[in-house]
């Protein structure tokens, strides 16, 4: 019987590039290249008319970005949190123009394709450099997961494939949910990328644990949390690689009616 893996996205370290070229590259399989960009920029760029305010909190798995290409125009400002030091210095190079930093070129293309803007992308990557004026270090063993600053709180919230990475069981999901939901106003809007049905992923030769749940525990979380779903869309995967083993992904976007 195969180990289950013992690794934790928000606890160990690993090196950012290699999860970049896994999932993220131009270079790789084009099924996996769909299920990992394209698809979840597809949502994006559809149901961005729902989204819009002032400040927007991105807390997603690994130093990514193409999922803030086609909804960065509708925030005045976005907080980018995250775990790991490694990333947060593959961010700030992105941000800065760094010789080094992680080529986004592919999926800002992509996004300027969508919106009919060929030939744009560079004036998109800027505008979302302009608009990422913060990065934060967050814990989520803490109450208030960016302790000791503490956010406004925001009109929308996006996380991408980040509970099920970051969560041992469903009672730290559920609890993991609540912290990312404290950092949403009444009335806003989270924005939810889910793997579903997903143990196990791999950064580099490091195999990650990861919460397997199916869409009925997602959806019963989230109602529990006091939001109601009005987006929601499944995308079976399109790729059979031993990099993981989710069965499909759900994008979503869900309104806060009130704290929990």
């Amino acid at each position: 019987m195969a180990s289950t893996p013992s690794k934790y996205y928000h606890v160990h370290e690993f090196d950012p590039i290699h999860l970049l070229d896994i999932y993220c590259s131009p270079n790789i399989d084009e099924a996996l290249l769909e299920d990992m960009i394209i698809d979840p920029m597809e949502y994006l760029y559809k149901v961005s008319g729902l989204i819009k305010g002032d400040m927007l909190i991105d807390i997603t798995i690994g130093p990514v970005i193409c999922h803030l290409l086609p909804i960065c125009e509708f925030f005045k400002e976005i907080t980018v949190l995250e775990f790991n030091d490694l990333c947060i210095s593959e961010l700030e190079k992105w941000i800065k123009g760094h010789d080094e930093a992680y080529d986004w070129s592919h999926a800002s293309k992509f996004v300027t394709d969508l919106e009919g803007k060929s030939g744009w992308w560079q004036e998109k990557e800027t505008m979302l450099k302009r608009k990422m004026n913060r990065i934060v270090k967050c814990d989520l063993s803490k109450d208030n997961p960016t302790d000791p600053l503490v956010l406004p709180k925001a009109d929308c919230v996006i996380s991408g494939y980040l509970l099920e990475v970051t969560s041992k069981d469903k009672n730290e999901y559920m609890s993991n949910l609540r912290k990312i939901s404290s950092l949403l106003k009444p009335g806003g809007r989270l924005i939810l990328l889910a793997a579903i049905n997903m143990s196990y992923y791999k950064i580099g030769e490091h195999k990650y644990a990861s919460l397997s749940y199916d869409e009925e525990f997602l959806k019963v979380a989230l109602k529990s949390e006091g939001y109601t779903i009005e987006s929601y869309e499944t995308k079976v995967r399109k790729t059979l690689t031993d990099f993981d083993d989710h069965k499909k992904a759900v994008f979503l976007i869900a309104l806060k009616q009130k704290e929990s």
